[in-house]
């Protein structure tokens, strides 16, 4: 319950540290998910300081243990080219960004008609991404850690929790 929120000047540094700690020990392939591709560049020097050349960026050719930093729509348009993860950690929520003409072109539509354009029609989609993500996955039983803060700041991250269950919580983030 204390995840910094993304748009904070530290969360980089917190999205290392933890996903340090889950990677840490752990056998079998991690996938991380975010789509600003600064941050994940960043990520991935970061994780391959510490892990060497286990550290992949949106390859389908891993090793065994690798960790492969990716964005949503990659590992949705090529899981079935990799062996199943061990666990998927989601960095950060795919909401669709306003900076998309078309996106943008949406959310003007629906602010002139005085509808909630945020939950009509963003966060429906990011559900939707979420769960297609994860679905491949759903039958091994692999780990699911979401470091994006907003699950537990707005109001909205009851829905995106309502879209991962069945699941079991965890209180402490420990590698096993």
């Amino acid at each position: 319950h204390c995840q910094p929120l993304p748009n904070t000047e530290f969360y980089s540094q917190y999205l290392l540290d933890q996903s340090k700690r889950l990677i840490l020990g752990l056998s079998g392939i991690t996938i991380i998910l975010i789509d600003d591709s600064l941050l994940r560049t960043k990520l991935t020097s970061g994780l391959a300081a510490e892990f060497g050349k286990r550290v992949i960026h949106q390859t389908t050719a891993p090793e065994a243990n690798a960790v492969i930093c990716c964005g949503w729509d990659w590992w949705i348009e090529n899981y079935f080219y990799l062996p199943t993860p061990q666990q998927i950690i989601i960095a950060l929520f795919p909401i669709p960004s306003l900076t998309s003409p078309l996106i943008a072109a949406r959310v003007d539509y629906f602010k002139r008609q005085r509808r909630d354009w945020f939950r009509e029609m963003l966060l429906p989609e990011a559900i939707r991404l979420i769960i297609q993500a994860i679905a491949p996955t759903r039958k091994t039983s692999p780990r699911v850690a979401v470091l994006d803060g907003r699950l537990w700041a707005r109001s909205w991250g009851e829905e995106v929790l309502q879209a991962l269950e069945p699941f079991v919580p965890l209180t402490r983030l420990l590698p096993n």
